[in-house]
């Protein structure tokens, strides 16, 4: 029996209701669904959105870069990078490496090619923080925990099912940084973290720590699902999409198309207005006192 506190499941059922397809008996089921229909909407309406929002979550991933090696590996769904530079004890910026055109006279700085970060020229070995918005673009799932896993004793250190009930786990290290992991009791609150790291076993088994702990303990056998923050414009906005997609498939007719579409618009800017005037204390501005702005840059900054 599933929640429906669950945003895949409220998501499957909206579709279905705007295509009015029943769940039983029908010619795609859940699994279909959320693979192939919800998941790739899911990555669309994020990345149209996530360029507008004043709430983005700003990653750190700490990359040891020696003198002897030009290319690192990034982590998987970098939506934008921000900045390389490397941190005190403190966690106070004191050395940037800067991105440079291809033929600048002393090389690029550093360089996104592919899956890659490239560091030219190459600089003293120090250890780097990444600073990047992830794109969204994971695999979601909604499952319960194994019988000896879940929630540890620190309540940020979650063991994730290696068979989700719909959905797929992505095996990619980092993949679910960034995104939200829900818990979902039977009873009670349902709780929704952040998600700062993510780590894959040689045989398997994933594990994500949260930015923040849970309130309390969730014993074995949890019910979770990895999906977006639970925003009922946000959900509307990905069903719609997903209704869209998969009335390609059922060959819906125009005015069908045209009245979903109508709901898409509506739930998308309803998200999209909410997300980008979170932080109204400053308004939208661009912001001159930053490191690349060369008077402040050259007091106290050593740039690469």
């Amino acid at each position: 029996m599933h929640s429906n506190q669950s945003f895949l499941y409220t998501c499957l059922e909206r579709v279905r209701g705007y295509l009015d397809d029943p769940d039983f008996d029908a010619k795609y089921d859940n699994n279909f669904l959320i693979r192939h229909i919800i998941s790739p909407c899911m990555t669309d309406v994020w990345a149209r959105i996530n360029m507008n929002l004043d709430n983005p979550v700003v990653l750190r991933h700490d990359i040891a870069i020696d003198s002897d090696t030009e290319y690192y590996i990034l982590p998987p769904s970098i939506g934008e990078v921000w900045r390389v530079a490397a941190r005190d004890s403190k966690g106070r910026i004191v050395n940037e490496l800067m991105p440079r055109n291809e033929f600048h006279p002393i090389g690029v700085g550093f360089a996104i090619e592919g899956n890659c970060l490239r560091v030219d020229p190459k600089v003293s070995t120090k250890t780097y923080t990444l600073y990047y918005v992830p794109s969204g673009d994971v695999r979601p799932h909604y499952g319960t925990t194994a019988s000896d896993a879940g929630l540890a004793g620190d309540k940020k250190t979650f063991t994730l099912t290696t068979s989700p009930t719909v959905g797929d786990l992505d095996r990619r290290d980092n993949a679910y940084a960034g995104q939200i992991l829900r818990i979902i009791p039977t009873s009670g609150k349902i709780e929704e973290r952040v998600i700062e790291t993510h780590t894959v076993a040689d045989d398997g088994t994933a594990t994500v720590v949260t930015r923040l702990p849970f309130t309390k303990a969730h014993g074995n056998q949890v019910v979770y699902e990895i999906a977006p923050i639970g925003m009922q414009s946000l959900y509307e906005a990905i069903s719609a999409a997903a209704s869209l997609k998969l009335g390609a498939y059922r060959k819906i007719t125009a005015a069908h198309h045209q009245m979903i579409t109508q709901q898409y618009r509506s739930a998308i800017k309803t998200a999209t207005d909410n997300l980008a005037n979170m932080q109204l204390r400053t308004g939208k501005y661009f912001d001159k006192n930053t490191v690349d702005n060369p008077a402040y840059g050259e007091i106290g900054f050593v740039f690469r």
